[in-house]
Protein backbone atom coordinates (compact mmCIF):
# COMPACT_ATOMS: atom_id res chain seq x y z
CA UNK A 1 0.00 0.00 0.00
CA UNK A 2 2.59 2.26 0.77
CA UNK A 3 4.20 1.99 -2.25
CA UNK A 4 1.29 2.57 -4.08
CA UNK A 5 0.76 5.77 -2.12
CA UNK A 6 4.19 6.82 -3.49
CA UNK A 7 3.00 6.17 -6.94
CA UNK A 8 0.37 8.36 -6.31
CA UNK A 9 2.12 11.25 -4.92
CA UNK A 10 4.92 11.01 -7.90
CA UNK A 11 1.90 10.78 -10.52
CA UNK A 12 0.19 13.77 -9.05
CA UNK A 13 3.60 15.94 -9.44
CA UNK A 14 3.77 15.00 -13.05
CA UNK A 15 -0.12 15.81 -13.29
CA UNK A 16 0.89 19.47 -12.28
CA UNK A 17 4.02 19.50 -14.33
CA UNK A 18 1.78 18.73 -17.54
CA UNK A 19 0.70 22.25 -17.00
CA UNK A 20 3.34 24.56 -16.45
CA UNK A 21 6.44 25.28 -18.85
CA UNK A 22 8.70 22.47 -17.81
CA UNK A 23 6.36 19.97 -20.05
CA UNK A 24 8.33 22.02 -22.72
CA UNK A 25 11.36 19.24 -22.05
CA UNK A 26 8.92 16.32 -22.49
CA UNK A 27 9.70 14.03 -25.22
CA UNK A 28 7.99 11.45 -26.73
CA UNK A 29 8.88 8.78 -24.64
CA UNK A 30 7.89 10.50 -21.52
CA UNK A 31 4.58 11.00 -22.60
CA UNK A 32 3.63 7.44 -23.62
CA UNK A 33 4.88 7.06 -20.15
CA UNK A 34 2.81 9.01 -18.42
CA UNK A 35 -0.41 8.02 -20.36
CA UNK A 36 0.90 4.51 -19.12
CA UNK A 37 0.74 5.82 -15.71
CA UNK A 38 -2.31 7.32 -15.70
CA UNK A 39 -3.97 4.35 -17.42
CA UNK A 40 -2.87 2.20 -14.29
CA UNK A 41 -4.03 4.27 -11.66
CA UNK A 42 -7.55 4.17 -13.79
CA UNK A 43 -7.23 0.32 -13.13
CA UNK A 44 -6.46 0.48 -9.89
CA UNK A 45 -9.61 2.79 -9.33
CA UNK A 46 -11.99 0.47 -11.24
CA UNK A 47 -10.51 -2.55 -9.33
CA UNK A 48 -10.86 -0.95 -5.64
CA UNK A 49 -13.94 1.29 -5.99
CA UNK A 50 -16.26 -1.51 -4.96
CA UNK A 51 -14.09 -2.97 -1.96
CA UNK A 52 -14.28 -0.71 1.05
CA UNK A 53 -11.39 -1.36 3.19
CA UNK A 54 -9.01 -1.69 0.78
CA UNK A 55 -10.98 1.48 -0.96
CA UNK A 56 -10.40 3.51 2.69
CA UNK A 57 -6.92 2.83 3.62
CA UNK A 58 -6.37 4.31 -0.16
CA UNK A 59 -8.73 7.20 0.28
CA UNK A 60 -7.18 7.83 3.59
CA UNK A 61 -3.79 8.08 1.89
CA UNK A 62 -4.91 10.75 -0.64
CA UNK A 63 -6.09 13.04 2.09
CA UNK A 64 -2.79 12.98 3.52
CA UNK A 65 -1.08 13.57 -0.21
CA UNK A 66 0.99 16.83 -0.25
CA UNK A 67 3.00 18.00 -3.43
CA UNK A 68 5.99 19.12 -2.01
CA UNK A 69 9.25 19.93 -4.07
CA UNK A 70 11.25 16.63 -5.17
CA UNK A 71 14.65 17.14 -6.84
CA UNK A 72 14.30 14.01 -8.80
CA UNK A 73 10.67 15.47 -10.20
CA UNK A 74 10.09 16.74 -13.39
CA UNK A 75 8.21 19.99 -12.09
CA UNK A 76 10.92 20.13 -9.62
CA UNK A 77 10.38 22.88 -7.18
CA UNK A 78 7.61 24.54 -9.46
CA UNK A 79 5.45 22.53 -7.41
CA UNK A 80 3.57 24.28 -4.06
CA UNK A 81 2.12 22.68 -1.50
CA UNK A 82 -1.94 22.25 -1.51
CA UNK A 83 -4.84 20.07 -3.19
CA UNK A 84 -4.50 18.46 -6.53
CA UNK A 85 -6.79 16.22 -8.50
CA UNK A 86 -5.56 13.34 -7.11
CA UNK A 87 -6.33 13.95 -3.79
CA UNK A 88 -9.87 12.55 -3.48
CA UNK A 89 -10.48 8.77 -4.89
CA UNK A 90 -12.01 9.66 -7.40
CA UNK A 91 -8.96 11.46 -9.29
CA UNK A 92 -7.73 8.40 -9.94
CA UNK A 93 -10.03 7.06 -12.60
CA UNK A 94 -9.75 10.38 -14.95
CA UNK A 95 -5.97 10.63 -14.29
CA UNK A 96 -5.84 9.86 -18.26
CA UNK A 97 -7.94 12.52 -19.28
CA UNK A 98 -6.18 15.51 -17.16
CA UNK A 99 -3.22 14.82 -18.08
CA UNK A 100 -4.23 15.21 -21.83
CA UNK A 101 -5.95 18.36 -21.12
CA UNK A 102 -3.01 19.79 -19.18
CA UNK A 103 -0.88 18.73 -22.26
CA UNK A 104 -3.68 20.25 -24.98
CA UNK A 105 -3.96 23.64 -23.05
CA UNK A 106 -0.03 23.94 -22.78
CA UNK A 107 1.94 26.52 -25.08
CA UNK A 108 5.17 24.99 -23.89
CA UNK A 109 4.84 21.91 -24.72
CA UNK A 110 7.17 20.82 -27.79
CA UNK A 111 6.01 19.20 -30.96
CA UNK A 112 7.50 15.54 -30.49
CA UNK A 113 5.76 15.60 -27.36
CA UNK A 114 1.94 16.93 -28.55
CA UNK A 115 2.61 14.71 -32.10
CA UNK A 116 2.74 11.54 -29.56
CA UNK A 117 0.02 12.39 -27.39
CA UNK A 118 -1.98 12.96 -30.48
CA UNK A 119 -0.92 9.87 -32.25
CA UNK A 120 -2.78 8.09 -28.86
CA UNK A 121 -5.40 10.29 -28.95
CA UNK A 122 -5.99 9.79 -32.83
CA UNK A 123 -3.82 6.68 -33.89
CA UNK A 124 -3.25 6.82 -37.72
CA UNK A 125 -4.15 4.19 -40.03
CA UNK A 126 -2.49 0.87 -40.04
CA UNK A 127 -0.21 1.71 -36.95
CA UNK A 128 -0.38 -1.56 -34.91
CA UNK A 129 -1.60 -0.60 -31.06
CA UNK A 130 0.67 -2.04 -28.21
CA UNK A 131 -2.05 -4.36 -26.97
CA UNK A 132 -5.81 -4.78 -26.88
CA UNK A 133 -6.82 -3.37 -23.51
CA UNK A 134 -5.06 -0.35 -24.56
CA UNK A 135 -6.53 0.18 -27.50
CA UNK A 136 -9.85 0.35 -25.41
CA UNK A 137 -8.22 2.72 -23.08
CA UNK A 138 -7.43 5.69 -25.82
CA UNK A 139 -10.64 5.23 -27.00
CA UNK A 140 -12.27 5.76 -24.24
CA UNK A 141 -9.99 8.34 -23.39
CA UNK A 142 -10.64 10.15 -26.81
CA UNK A 143 -14.49 9.58 -26.55
CA UNK A 144 -14.18 11.43 -22.89
CA UNK A 145 -11.77 14.29 -24.57
CA UNK A 146 -14.25 15.05 -27.18
CA UNK A 147 -17.21 15.25 -24.78
CA UNK A 148 -15.46 18.05 -23.02
CA UNK A 149 -14.53 19.57 -26.07
CA UNK A 150 -18.04 19.44 -26.53
CA UNK A 151 -19.20 21.13 -23.36
CA UNK A 152 -16.59 23.70 -23.28
CA UNK A 153 -17.45 24.74 -26.68
CA UNK A 154 -21.03 25.23 -25.70
CA UNK A 155 -20.26 27.09 -22.34
CA UNK A 156 -18.06 29.51 -24.13
CA UNK A 157 -20.85 30.47 -27.17
CA UNK A 158 -23.21 30.55 -24.51
CA UNK A 159 -21.59 32.84 -21.93
CA UNK A 160 -21.19 35.44 -25.56
CA UNK A 161 -24.71 35.53 -25.81
CA UNK A 162 -25.33 35.86 -22.07
CA UNK A 163 -23.74 39.80 -23.20
CA UNK A 164 -20.80 41.31 -22.00
CA UNK A 165 -22.79 42.20 -17.82
CA UNK A 166 -21.70 39.58 -15.33
CA UNK A 167 -24.23 40.61 -13.36
CA UNK A 168 -26.54 39.83 -16.15
CA UNK A 169 -25.06 36.07 -16.88
CA UNK A 170 -24.77 35.27 -13.11
CA UNK A 171 -28.18 33.76 -12.11
CA UNK A 172 -28.35 31.71 -15.43
CA UNK A 173 -24.89 30.15 -14.89
CA UNK A 174 -25.68 29.68 -10.80
CA UNK A 175 -28.91 28.05 -12.48
CA UNK A 176 -27.34 25.92 -14.87
CA UNK A 177 -24.39 24.62 -12.44
CA UNK A 178 -27.20 23.85 -9.99
CA UNK A 179 -29.45 22.07 -12.52
CA UNK A 180 -25.76 19.77 -13.52
CA UNK A 181 -25.36 19.14 -9.59
CA UNK A 182 -28.97 17.45 -9.36
CA UNK A 183 -28.51 16.07 -12.72
CA UNK A 184 -25.04 14.46 -11.35
CA UNK A 185 -26.30 12.93 -8.13
CA UNK A 186 -29.10 11.41 -9.75
CA UNK A 187 -27.49 9.58 -11.91
CA UNK A 188 -25.12 8.66 -9.38
CA UNK A 189 -28.10 7.06 -7.18
CA UNK A 190 -29.27 5.44 -10.50
CA UNK A 191 -26.52 4.69 -11.57
CA UNK A 192 -23.87 1.10 -10.96
CA UNK A 193 -22.15 3.27 -8.10
CA UNK A 194 -20.94 2.36 -5.14
CA UNK A 195 -22.87 2.86 -1.91
CA UNK A 196 -22.50 6.44 -0.79
CA UNK A 197 -21.30 8.04 -4.09
CA UNK A 198 -23.38 10.98 -3.76
CA UNK A 199 -21.87 12.25 -0.27
CA UNK A 200 -18.62 11.56 -1.96
CA UNK A 201 -19.55 13.76 -4.63
CA UNK A 202 -20.83 16.23 -2.44
CA UNK A 203 -17.67 16.25 0.14
CA UNK A 204 -15.56 17.08 -3.07
CA UNK A 205 -17.65 20.19 -3.98
CA UNK A 206 -17.32 21.45 0.16
CA UNK A 207 -13.33 20.98 -0.23
CA UNK A 208 -13.06 22.41 -3.58
CA UNK A 209 -14.95 24.97 -4.11
CA UNK A 210 -15.00 28.44 -2.59
CA UNK A 211 -17.34 29.01 -0.26
CA UNK A 212 -19.40 31.69 -1.63
CA UNK A 213 -19.77 29.93 -4.56
CA UNK A 214 -20.81 26.35 -3.15
CA UNK A 215 -23.48 28.85 -1.29
CA UNK A 216 -25.19 29.57 -4.40
CA UNK A 217 -24.73 26.46 -5.94
CA UNK A 218 -26.14 24.80 -3.10
CA UNK A 219 -29.26 27.27 -2.41
CA UNK A 220 -30.20 27.14 -5.99
CA UNK A 221 -30.38 23.34 -6.21
CA UNK A 222 -32.51 23.31 -3.22
CA UNK A 223 -34.62 26.10 -4.16
CA UNK A 224 -35.08 24.32 -7.82
CA UNK A 225 -36.95 21.75 -6.25
CA UNK A 226 -40.92 21.66 -6.43
CA UNK A 227 -42.84 21.43 -4.06
CA UNK A 228 -44.58 17.98 -3.54
CA UNK A 229 -48.20 18.51 -4.34
CA UNK A 230 -50.84 17.24 -1.55
CA UNK A 231 -52.30 14.56 -3.93
CA UNK A 232 -48.71 14.05 -5.68
CA UNK A 233 -49.98 14.51 -8.84
CA UNK A 234 -47.47 16.48 -11.22
CA UNK A 235 -48.76 18.23 -14.28
CA UNK A 236 -46.42 16.66 -16.93
CA UNK A 237 -47.40 19.50 -19.46
CA UNK A 238 -45.95 22.45 -17.38
CA UNK A 239 -42.39 23.51 -18.93
CA UNK A 240 -41.32 24.88 -15.47
CA UNK A 241 -41.87 21.38 -13.74
CA UNK A 242 -38.32 20.19 -12.54
CA UNK A 243 -39.23 16.40 -11.34
CA UNK A 244 -37.44 15.17 -14.46
CA UNK A 245 -34.54 16.38 -11.83
CA UNK A 246 -36.17 13.64 -9.23
CA UNK A 247 -36.72 14.54 -5.54
CA UNK A 248 -34.50 11.89 -4.86
CA UNK A 249 -31.00 14.28 -5.97
CA UNK A 250 -32.58 16.81 -3.37
CA UNK A 251 -32.96 14.25 -0.48
CA UNK A 252 -29.49 13.15 -0.88
CA UNK A 253 -28.15 17.07 -0.85
CA UNK A 254 -30.41 17.36 1.85
CA UNK A 255 -29.27 14.26 3.73
CA UNK A 256 -25.71 15.25 3.56
CA UNK A 257 -26.16 18.74 5.00
CA UNK A 258 -27.93 17.58 7.67
CA UNK A 259 -25.56 15.09 8.78
CA UNK A 260 -22.15 17.88 8.17
CA UNK A 261 -22.63 20.70 10.92
CA UNK A 262 -19.54 22.58 9.00
CA UNK A 263 -21.79 22.57 5.76
CA UNK A 264 -24.97 23.56 8.25
CA UNK A 265 -23.80 26.28 10.00
CA UNK A 266 -21.86 27.95 6.63
CA UNK A 267 -25.56 27.74 5.47
CA UNK A 268 -26.94 28.86 8.20
CA UNK A 269 -24.49 31.75 9.27
CA UNK A 270 -23.79 33.12 5.53
CA UNK A 271 -27.16 32.88 3.76
CA UNK A 272 -29.19 35.72 3.50
CA UNK A 273 -32.25 35.99 5.93
CA UNK A 274 -34.81 35.71 3.05
CA UNK A 275 -32.98 32.72 1.48
CA UNK A 276 -32.43 31.06 4.79
CA UNK A 277 -36.53 31.79 5.80
CA UNK A 278 -37.32 29.94 1.74
CA UNK A 279 -35.00 27.27 2.60
CA UNK A 280 -36.60 26.75 6.32
CA UNK A 281 -39.85 26.65 4.41
CA UNK A 282 -39.38 24.66 1.84
CA UNK A 283 -37.45 21.55 4.00
CA UNK A 284 -39.27 21.21 7.76
CA UNK A 285 -36.03 19.32 8.14
CA UNK A 286 -33.45 22.24 7.61
CA UNK A 287 -36.30 24.63 9.96
CA UNK A 288 -35.61 22.49 12.43
CA UNK A 289 -32.11 22.24 12.24
CA UNK A 290 -31.73 26.04 11.35
CA UNK A 291 -33.73 26.82 14.84
CA UNK A 292 -31.94 24.71 17.08
CA UNK A 293 -28.37 27.05 15.92
CA UNK A 294 -29.99 30.06 15.74
CA UNK A 295 -31.41 29.10 19.47
CA UNK A 296 -27.34 28.06 20.54
CA UNK A 297 -25.76 30.74 19.28
CA UNK A 298 -28.23 33.08 20.56
CA UNK A 299 -27.96 31.87 24.04
CA UNK A 300 -23.92 32.93 23.65
CA UNK A 301 -25.11 36.60 23.21
CA UNK A 302 -24.03 38.90 26.54
CA UNK A 303 -25.96 42.19 27.54
CA UNK A 304 -23.97 45.33 27.12
CA UNK A 305 -24.80 47.92 29.89
CA UNK A 306 -22.57 50.29 28.31
CA UNK A 307 -23.47 49.75 25.11
CA UNK A 308 -26.93 49.00 25.47
CA UNK A 309 -27.25 46.28 22.95
CA UNK A 310 -26.69 42.40 23.27
CA UNK A 311 -23.21 41.78 21.45
CA UNK A 312 -22.21 38.04 20.09
CA UNK A 313 -19.79 35.92 21.97
CA UNK A 314 -18.19 32.43 21.83
CA UNK A 315 -16.66 31.41 18.16
CA UNK A 316 -19.76 32.06 16.18
CA UNK A 317 -20.13 35.86 17.74
CA UNK A 318 -23.15 35.97 15.72
CA UNK A 319 -24.26 39.89 15.79
CA UNK A 320 -27.67 40.68 17.52
CA UNK A 321 -29.38 41.90 14.30
CA UNK A 322 -28.15 39.16 12.23
CA UNK A 323 -30.02 36.86 14.94
CA UNK A 324 -33.18 39.08 14.84
CA UNK A 325 -33.39 39.22 11.07
CA UNK A 326 -33.16 35.59 10.86
CA UNK A 327 -36.23 35.06 12.86
CA UNK A 328 -38.10 38.09 12.05
CA UNK A 329 -37.73 35.96 8.28
CA UNK A 330 -38.97 32.95 9.92
CA UNK A 331 -42.35 34.70 11.53
CA UNK A 332 -43.08 36.22 8.00
CA UNK A 333 -42.71 32.70 6.32
CA UNK A 334 -46.01 30.84 6.17
CA UNK A 335 -48.08 29.58 8.89
CA UNK A 336 -46.28 26.87 9.85
CA UNK A 337 -43.13 28.09 10.31
CA UNK A 338 -44.27 31.50 11.95
CA UNK A 339 -46.02 29.01 14.81
CA UNK A 340 -42.86 26.48 15.07
CA UNK A 341 -40.37 29.62 15.69
CA UNK A 342 -42.52 31.62 17.86
CA UNK A 343 -42.80 28.16 19.89
CA UNK A 344 -39.25 28.24 20.19
CA UNK A 345 -38.59 31.77 21.31
CA UNK A 346 -40.98 31.38 23.77
CA UNK A 347 -39.84 28.01 25.57
CA UNK A 348 -36.20 29.49 25.56
CA UNK A 349 -37.87 33.15 27.70
CA UNK A 350 -39.46 29.99 29.65
CA UNK A 351 -36.19 28.94 30.20
CA UNK A 352 -34.69 32.31 31.12
CA UNK A 353 -37.33 32.81 33.64
CA UNK A 354 -39.80 35.05 31.52
CA UNK A 355 -38.34 37.85 32.56
CA UNK A 356 -40.39 41.05 31.20
CA UNK A 357 -37.82 44.02 31.84
CA UNK A 358 -35.56 44.66 28.41
CA UNK A 359 -31.96 43.61 28.51
CA UNK A 360 -32.67 40.19 31.24
CA UNK A 361 -33.49 37.83 28.38
CA UNK A 362 -32.68 37.93 24.76
CA UNK A 363 -35.28 35.67 24.14
CA UNK A 364 -37.99 38.65 25.30
CA UNK A 365 -35.99 41.08 23.37
CA UNK A 366 -36.19 39.22 20.29
CA UNK A 367 -40.06 38.29 20.86
CA UNK A 368 -40.80 42.35 21.74
CA UNK A 369 -38.71 43.07 18.53
CA UNK A 370 -40.94 41.04 16.65
CA UNK A 371 -44.10 42.73 17.95
CA UNK A 372 -45.14 39.73 20.33
CA UNK A 373 -48.73 40.65 21.50
CA UNK A 374 -48.49 39.41 24.77
CA UNK A 375 -45.31 41.48 25.89
CA UNK A 376 -46.88 44.77 23.75
CA UNK A 377 -49.69 44.29 26.43
CA UNK A 378 -47.90 44.23 29.07
CA UNK A 379 -46.15 46.89 28.14
CA UNK A 380 -49.13 49.17 27.78
CA UNK A 381 -50.78 47.79 30.59
CA UNK A 382 -47.64 49.29 33.03
CA UNK A 383 -47.41 52.50 30.97
CA UNK A 384 -51.32 53.36 32.31
CA UNK A 385 -50.83 52.70 36.13
CA UNK A 386 -48.11 54.86 36.17
CA UNK A 387 -49.25 58.32 37.76
CA UNK A 388 -49.60 61.23 35.67
CA UNK A 389 -47.77 64.54 36.11
CA UNK A 390 -50.08 67.50 37.33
Amino acid sequence: MERLLEQLERFAEVLAASRTRHAGSWGRVSVRRSLRWARYLRHVHGRFRRRGPVRGALEEGLRRLRLRPRAEAHAGPCLASGPGPLRSFEGLGRGDELLALGLLENAAVRGPALHELLRHLRPERGEPEEDEEDEEDEAGLRDRLAELARRKAASQLLLQLLGPDPAQAEPVLRRTEAELLLQRLREEAEGEAEPGAEALLLDLLWVQLPRPRWLDVVTEALLLQPTPRPDGDEDEEDPGNQTDLGPSAAEALLTWILARPAALATLCRLLPAPVLSSLAARYPALAEAFLDLLAQWGGHLQFDLVQGTWVGTGPERLSWERLRDCFQCFCQSPTSLRSQTLRVLNSYRALDGSFGAPGLSVWTDLLRDLGDPSLTEKKTERSNVLPKDT
